[in-house]
C-alpha cells in the first residue's frame, strides 16, 4: 500500500491518516477559494473614480494564469491558478506537509481533490447560490475584481506600491462574510494591491491587527488559449467523495449571524 512520509516523526501515513490530515488542509484551500463572499461592489463611497478604472480596466481580461503563494496561519501553499471568465478555476496547488491538492470548478461545482490521500471534497455552487441568494466570489474572481468582495462603502485608497516590479495600488476595506469554519477568525479588515491592469497582486485579510491569510499572485499570461476540460473533475472509483454544500451552507449562515449580533 502505497504511503507518504510525515515530516514531523518521519511516519509513514496510511490513506486513513492522510485523509485525516487533508481535511484540514482541504479546508484551508477552500477558504481561499471562498475566503470573502456575498454582498455588492463596493463602487459607491470611497475611491469611486479609481476603482471604477480600475474594474473596467480588469474587465478587459477574459481570463489569465497566474502563480500563487498564500499562508494562512501555520499553513502554507502555493502553486498555480487558471481562471477563465466568468466562473471558471483550475488550481494545483502544493500544501506544506500534506503534498499536492487541486482545485476545480465549472461555476456549477466546486472541487477540492487530495490524490494522494485519494479524497475529493465538491460543493454544490447552484445549490448554495440558491439558497443563500447573494453572489459567491471566489479567490480567482476576486483576482479580476477584488472591489466584489468589500463591503459597499468602505474602499479606502493608501497609496501606490510596488510589488514585483508592478506599480500597484493599496487599497483597505471591510469584506463581506468569509467562509472559515472558526467563528473568532472572521476577517473584519482587508488590504488589496491592485495593478494598473485592474488586477490584484497581494491580498491580505486581517482581524484586527492579527493577519489570517497573506496571498500573493503573479499573473504570467493574460487571455491564455485554454484548453477543454480543464475545469471539471470525475472522481475515481476508489475516492471517497464528500459533499460538503450542506456545511458550507450552515457555515455562511452561522458566520452571518454571529457577525449580524455583534
Amino acid at each position: 500500500m502505497s504511503a507518504i512520509c510525515n515530516h514531523s516523526s518521519g511516519q509513514r501515513l496510511d490513506h486513513g491518516s492522510r485523509r485525516r490530515l487533508a481535511r484540514p488542509a482541504v479546508a484551508a484551500v477552500a477558504a481561499v477559494l471562498l475566503s470573502v463572499v456575498a454582498g455588492h461592489a463596493a463602487a459607491e463611497g470611497g475611491p469611486k473614480a479609481l476603482v471604477d478604472a480600475l474594474r473596467e480596466e480588469a474587465r478587459k481580461v477574459n481570463g489569465f494564469t497566474a502563480e500563487v503563494s498564500v499562508k494562512a496561519g501555520a499553513a502554507t501553499q502555493s502553486g498555480t491558478l487558471l481562471y477563465l471568465a466568468p466562473d471558471r478555476v483550475h488550481m494545483d496547488m502544493k500544501v506544506a506537509g500534506l503534498g499536492e491538492q487541486k482545485v476545480l470548478s465549472d461555476g456549477r461545482t466546486l472541487w477540492t481533490v487530495t490524490p494522494q490521500a485519494r479524497l475529493a471534497t465538491k460543493v454544490d455552487l447552484e445549490a448554495v447560490q440558491k439558497s443563500w441568494r447573494r453572489p459567491l466570489p471566489n479567490q480567482a474572481t476576486a483576482i479580476r475584481d477584488v472591489f466584489e468582495i468589500v463591503k459597499p462603502g468602505t474602499v479606502k485608497f493608501v497609496k501606490d506600491e510596488t510589488i514585483e516590479g508592478v506599480r500597484t495600488r493599496l487599497f483597505e476595506g471591510v469584506p463581506e462574510v468569509g467562509v472559515d469554519l472558526r467563528r473568532a477568525a472572521v476577517p473584519d479588515r482587508l488590504r488589496a494591491w491592485v495593478g494598473e491592469d485592474g488586477l490584484l497582486r497581494r491580498q491580505v485579510l486581517m482581524k484586527g491587527d492579527e493577519v489570517l491569510m497573506d496571498a500573493r499572485f503573479r499573473i504570467t499570461d493574460k487571455n491564455p488559449r485554454i484548453r477543454p476540460g480543464l475545469f471539471k473533475f470525475e472522481p475515481p472509483a476508489d475516492y471517497q467523495v464528500q459533499d460538503l454544500t450542506e456545511s458550507t451552507l450552515k457555515t455562511l449562515r452561522s458566520l452571518e449571524s454571529g457577525r449580524t449580533g455583534a
